[in-house]
């Protein structure tokens, strides 16, 4: 999905960006010093050379398929690992959940609770009244409004409320990505009422039926840590929530990186792009 086309205009609003054939790149970072770009492809073949008017320029690339020779790329850093599940209407996914989540959902379902599609405004207004971290909540917010901008038919945001007071329990968002027949979890967050309630789990529920109702082959639960993460690291909390729903952690091929030094004729050089 990275690489993907449908994603190419959310990355372009956070930096300027260039697409071609079989991906895009993003500047990240552009000084008469440094330029900094990073590249997604979706097969082996490299993306195009760019030579930027700085005296330090640093491509970072990453392919979604790793390519067994790269010249001229040195491979750094860690794999990333994003959660996999894999749907079809011929499996009741359930059977994939873990007993807690199962449990889970059944508090939910007696609970009587209503679920219907929401608003951006919406979500935003009731979003301070819900349990998640103040930086957390303004990165999906901007996520979430990044998303609706460019492709306002692909997001989805899923509601839980009480059935007398229609009080918002909890609020779900994902986007669907056409492109590679997934749908993607931004972000979701609960009340104090949704938590007693377990109204994550079932919005949750209700968006694995939807993914199988637009004939997707998959969902994304996002950023992963590894399975012996530390307990004191920061993700590891809503890592081991999302292992109850069938997923797999797939890593991402390792980054491939670039470094040029440039001293002279840089002002012949035409730069990446303007914004």
């Amino acid at each position: 999905m990275t690489a993907s086309r449908w994603i190419a205009p959310i990355a372009a609003r956070n930096g300027p960006l260039v697409s071609y054939s079989n991906g895009h790149t993003v500047a990240l970072f552009n000084s008469r010093l440094l330029t900094w770009h990073r590249s997604f492809t979706r097969d082996t073949a490299p993306p195009p050379p760019f030579l930027p008017p700085s005296y330090i320029y640093v491509h970072e690339w990453l392919a979604d398929t790793f390519p067994v020779k790269h010249p001229g790329w040195r491979v750094f850093g860690f794999a990333s690992k994003q959660g996999i599940t894999f749907i079809s209407k011929d499996r009741d996914y359930h059977k994939d959940w873990s007993d807690h989540a199962r449990r889970h959902l059944k508090v939910f379902k007696k609970s009587g609770a209503i679920l219907r599609l929401g608003t951006l405004d919406e979500l935003k207004k009731h979003s301070k009244d819900c349990y998640l971290a103040e930086d957390i909540l303004d990165h999906t917010i901007e996520q979430t409004e990044s998303v609706f901008a460019e492709h306002p038919n692909d997001l989805e945001i899923l509601v839980a409320e009480t059935q007398d007071t229609h009080e918002p329990l909890g609020f779900f968002i994902s986007a669907n990505c056409p492109d590679v027949v997934q749908s993607y979890y931004v972000g979701g967050f609960y009340t104090a009422a949704g938590a007693r309630l377990q109204a994550i789990t079932g919005l949750i529920d209700w968006w694995f039926a939807r993914s199988l109702e637009k004939g997707f082959a998959s969902m994304n639960f996002g950023d992963m840590s590894g399975p012996r993460t530390p307990g004191f690291h920061p993700a590891t909390g809503y890592s081991n929530f999302k292992t109850h729903f069938g997923i797999h952690r797939v890593w991402r091929p390792r980054t491939l990186w670039q470094i040029r030094f440039r001293f002279r004729n840089l002002d012949a050089v035409q730069p990446f792009i303007e914004k």
